[in-house]
């Protein structure tokens, strides 16, 4: 079953926020006097004689004990791409000229993701708990109107994720494209004599046939060799590939192109070349756009071709790094 993006990463922050609780009782040596604050709060730090706990070492003593939980436990990576894709949503938000949303908005987009959740918790459970129930049994500290409210203070980033997403799509230059894939370059050269010995009427007839009959890509006997669509700069096909493909015209064929999978014959069907209008011209007709099942692939295909095209830059201050307040991160 497909989970959207808002129900798994709204679980990993409840979760991460469980662990860290979890995390710092389990190697609590001693507590502090009665009135003295034993947890740090966003901002605040701790001074022990002349020493000084920053919130940094705090989070990478965290860090350190999720290494030695089970993998399937983990949650704080899963956090820190919930908070990357988050900062790269609201960064490229504010290079498009913004996206206001109404309250009516975001009242429905909370009411889906909610109603998404509740039939998460009815399969999961067999109809055995209602949300409040299961809320109650996760132990998170939420009933059913809370839970409401964190999920609402969080809509307006799926609403505008999903519009992002859309507007890359409809406005950014794009192929479609089919390939065949071999696993020697005999094979390859042997498949391009074929297309080049072929009438340009029926070259898309047999490039189609030799994709079902010889490629190694276990979709190519449904697809025909179809690939999804390829935008500029979107990471979706290794370099090589990539590379291949955009310099061809359309209705052109490659020659054997080599990538770490084998041998490929490229041929670029058909280029988009969009308007390009500004984000708040399309905002009504991208608000309309329906889920996908396959949502998440979207998304992530945008967020590369974000890292791609803006250069946004990631620090890390994790262990190994310093973690010093107002020193660079440097790794160590």
């Amino acid at each position: 079953m497909h989970r959207h993006w808002l129900f798994r990463c709204t679980l990993f922050m409840l979760f991460t926020a469980v662990g860290i609780v979890l995390s710092c009782e389990f190697d609590a040596q001693e507590v502090p006097g009665k009135g003295v604050a034993n947890t740090l709060k966003p901002g605040e730090v701790m001074r022990v004689g002349d020493r000084i706990i920053t919130g940094e070492q705090l989070i990478a003593r965290m860090w350190d004990f999720e290494f030695m939980t089970q993998p399937k436990n983990r949650v704080l990576n899963d956090s820190l791409v919930y908070l990357r894709d988050t900062a790269v949503i609201e960064l490229e938000a504010k290079r498009l000229g913004g996206v206001i949303l109404t309250d009516a908005e975001i009242d429905a987009e909370t009411d889906r993701q909610l109603n998404t959740i509740r039939q998460m918790v009815k399969e999961e459970t067999h109809g055995t708990l209602t949300l409040n129930e299961w809320l109650e049994q996760q132990n998170v500290g939420m009933d059913v109107d809370s839970f409401r409210t964190y999920v609402r203070e969080r809509a307006p980033t799926f609403i505008t994720r999903r519009i992002l997403v859309r507007y890359f799509e409809e406005t950014e230059p794009s192929i479609e494209c089919k390939h065949i894939l071999v696993k020697t370059l005999a094979e390859a050269n042997d498949i391009h004599d074929i297309l080049k010995d072929t009438a340009k009427d029926d070259i898309n007839t047999k490039f189609e046939d030799l994709a079902v009959q010889r490629s190694l890509d276990p979709a190519a006997g449904i697809s025909k060799g179809k690939l999804p669509r390829i935008y500029e700069n979107d990471g979706t096909l290794v370099k090589e590939a990539a590379d291949a493909l955009w310099k061809l015209k359309d209705g052109e064929f490659s020659e054997p192109v080599k990538t770490q999978y084998g041998y490929h014959i490229f041929k670029r069907d058909r280029t988009f070349r969009p308007e390009r209008k500004p984000l708040n011209e399309m905002r009504t007709e991208l608000m309309k756009s329906p889920d996908r099942s396959n949502e998440n692939d979207y998304f992530n295909r945008w967020i590369r071709w974000v890292f791609n095209t803006q250069k946004y830059k990631i620090e890390r201050r994790l262990p190994g790094f310093d973690c010093r307040p107002g020193k660079p991160s440097e790794g160590k």
